[in-house]
């Protein structure tokens, strides 16, 4: 069905109630940028912890949060319980029987406060960004009927369950009764089908690229300076390989390439990096750096000469395909879904994962490479993102999408 067809058929039927949940209010850039988009035509229910103030201009977002304020939190509970037994006592009696499956008190509490606003409000359809949380929000089908959507996003699919067997076993019981599956990739669709997905019930949608963010592409200059700039931007964690990216610097000074590395992070730099950068001689060379507002992070990209994301695993990493639509030049290893973005010689350099010699390899290859290659090969990457994930056509097929979980 074509996106001007579709559009007006919509506007016949009454909008629908979906509930966006990733647990917390405000949630990640990407999430936010799906929550403005589907409340261009539906109403859009947001639940779980507000963590920070926001305000949205779309009247159909509606925010029914559980407050930091522990004190709050109880005032605020009770009142939505005393709210759901006056008006839906029906409703009231089957959340009652879901929190006596719960056999510690304060579990049940903690369970009552985020569950009694959606039971109030009670969505049409219930999306479940991070696959972890599926368990508690199974009895909204359960006892409900309410319609759950899950999306397979990166750690959550890619090495969560290998890790842990008891949540592997969770996913194989219960995937097979979510109504359908949202994957930001094709290598995690292919993932999440160990888990017992039934493929027929999967769409792969890319995660929405704001159009601001292509406004900001600029073309790409070379700086007249001797050392070269890289960035990586991400969480501290062993799955995001910041120890490979290091030791490609350590190989690159040995083979007297001047290089800089910055690592953009969000929480605390852990012992075994700090170790390593401090055994390895490359305190100069090596700089951590807080997290940032997006405007300031977009605008501090493009001061460094290349985009590194050396990570184990990942579903498509939104950081390149920001740095992509913005117009550096991305070197990725070839994990999870990145080969489909990817593309050597085409839009960017692939490397193998754990390989800091191919690392290495690549990054001095950036550096060498002549001003008018790098410019062909960042606006091919511009272009890509541009056709494929922009916010635009993402929004249109999760529209279309949510319609085909209500038929």
């Amino acid at each position: 069905m074509g996106i001007e067809n579709r559009a007006g058929m919509i506007k016949e039927k009454k909008p629908l109630k979906i509930a966006i949940y990733s647990g917390t209010v405000p949630s990640t850039t990407f999430i936010e940028n799906l929550i403005k988009g589907i409340a261009s035509e539906h109403e859009v229910l947001l639940f779980g912890k507000r963590t920070a103030p926001i305000k949205y201009r779309s009247p159909r977002i509606k925010i029914y949060g559980i407050p930091k304020n522990r004190i709050l939190n109880v005032i605020l509970t009770m009142f939505r319980v005393v709210k759901l037994l006056i008006l839906y006592p029906t409703r009231f009696v089957l959340l009652w029987k879901e929190l006596k499956t719960y056999p510690e008190r304060y579990k049940r509490w903690y369970v009552l406060s985020r569950l009694v606003p959606v039971i109030i409000h009670k969505p049409d359809i219930f999306h479940i960004q991070w696959a972890k949380d599926i368990r508690q929000w199974m009895f909204l089908k359960d006892r409900f009927g309410a319609k759950l959507v899950l999306s397979l996003r990166g750690a959550h699919i890619n090495y969560s369950p290998i890790a842990d067997v008891e949540l592997a076993n969770t996913y194989k019981e219960l995937f097979p009764k979510v109504d359908r599956f949202h994957a930001v990739s094709k290598a995690i669709a292919i993932e999440a089908q160990k888990y017992h997905v039934d493929k027929e019930k999967i769409e792969v949608i890319h995660s929405p690229i704001v159009k601001t963010t292509f406004d900001a592409f600029g073309v790409f200059e070379k700086r007249n300076m001797d050392c070269f700039l890289m960035v990586s931007v991400g969480r501290f964690h062993w799955i995001k390989g910041y120890n490979y990216a290091i030791d490609a610097v350590k190989l690159l000074k040995e083979k007297g390439v001047q290089v800089h590395y910055t690592v953009i992070a969000s929480n605390a730099i852990s012992e075994d990096i700090l170790f390593q950068i401090d055994q390895l001689n490359l305190t100069k060379e090596v700089e951590i750096l807080n997290g940032l507002p997006q405007h300031l992070l977009f605008e501090s990209l493009k001061d460094y000469d290349c985009l590194i994301l050396p990570s184990v695993e990942e579903g498509i990493a939104n950081v390149v395909l920001e740095a992509m639509a913005l117009g550096i030049p991305v070197v990725s290893t070839n994990c999870g879904g990145m080969a489909e973005v990817v593309t050597p010689n085409e839009t960017g350099w692939l490397v193998p994962v754990r390989d800091p010699e191919a690392l290495a390899g690549a990054i001095q290859e950036v550096a060498e490479t002549p001003e008018k290659e790098i410019q062909r090969i960042t606006l091919q990457a511009h272009e890509f993102v541009r056709q494929h994930f922009n916010s635009e056509t993402s929004i249109a097929r999760f529209l279309d999408f949510y319609e085909m979980v209500m038929e």
